[in-house]
């Protein structure tokens, strides 16, 4: 799952937040969240492929809310009275690296300003995911500018910055 973010000091064709959940045996709820401008390669990296690190990030945007995705408990704009009621007890329980967690946090978060107002686009990886995040945004009311798609990160990122002169 990833969002499209603006970096603000430099045009970049694409950068994500993205989602990764553990196939490991006895953690495939447990969950990740990062961001980078090539997700690719950094899911290349998360699987071992690769050995160099991920290099540090200078879009206060997309650190924004990488952040508020990670600790959506702790976030200024998911503050508790901003929050739903039905959705208190997922954000600010203590299971924060948990699959239901993080798809409550980026609806609620996409729900919130300044979230809310950003150009943000939504990759599901699976036809499973799919369903369950557009059935979570029509609960939450995300905005309709949001766009919940059903493709690979890679054929995201390639559509992204193929499209970008």
């Amino acid at each position: 799952m990833a969002e499209l973010l603006s970096h603000s000091d430099s045009p970049v064709p694409f950068y994500c937040c993205y989602l990764l959940r553990s196939l490991k045996p006895g953690t495939r709820d447990y969950v990740y969240v990062g961001s980078t401008p090539n997700p690719v390669r950094r899911l290349r990296q998360h699987n071992g492929d690769i050995t160099a690190g991920a290099v540090s990030t200078r879009s206060p945007a997309a650190l924004q809310f990488e952040w508020a995705w990670q600790n959506p408990h702790m976030s200024r704009h998911s503050s508790f009275d901003a929050v739903p009621f039905e959705d208190k007890r997922a954000l600010y329980a203590s299971s924060q690296k948990r699959l239901e967690t993080k798809l409550v946090a980026l609806c609620v978060m996409l729900t919130l300003p300044p979230f809310k107002f950003w150009p943000l686009e939504i990759a599901c990886e699976s036809s499973q995911l799919h369903l369950d995040v557009q059935g979570r945004a029509l609960r939450h009311n995300v905005p309709k500018h949001v766009v919940i798609a059903n493709s690979e990160i890679a054929r995201t990122f390639e559509q992204a910055t193929s499209n970008v002169s």
